[in-house]
């Protein structure tokens, strides 16, 4: 699987489609190529890549129903997503900033 490939469905499950610029900002940001192959090595620099992305997707997010036909975004799915990767690679979480947080005196 390639990485715009990999990008375009990490967020199929949300109802999320990227646009070429999202793709090509994501892929920027990596320092990966649209047609290189994910890799073991890669793989957490593409992961990272996607979950700084998330917060500018977010600012756009959603719902249309028009005429019978529904569009929406699972935004709390994908906030929780979110949440779950900033933990896994050490990032600020930029997003979830209302979750209680106990400080050690």
């Amino acid at each position: 699987m390639n990485v715009t490939e990999y990008i375009q469905q990490r967020f199929q499950p949300f109802g999320i489609t990227i646009s070429e610029a999202d793709l090509l900002d994501i892929q920027l940001s990596t320092g990966l190529s649209a047609d290189e192959e994910v890799t073991k090595e890669n793989h957490d620099a593409l992961n990272v890549g996607i979950t700084r992305y998330i917060p500018l997707l977010l600012l756009r997010a959603t719902s249309v129903s028009e005429n019978g036909f529904s569009m929406s975004w699972d935004i709390k799915g994908l906030k929780d997503y979110y949440s779950y990767m900033c933990r896994k690679y050490g990032l600020k979480d930029e997003i979830n900033t209302d979750k209680p947080r106990v400080k050690f005196l």
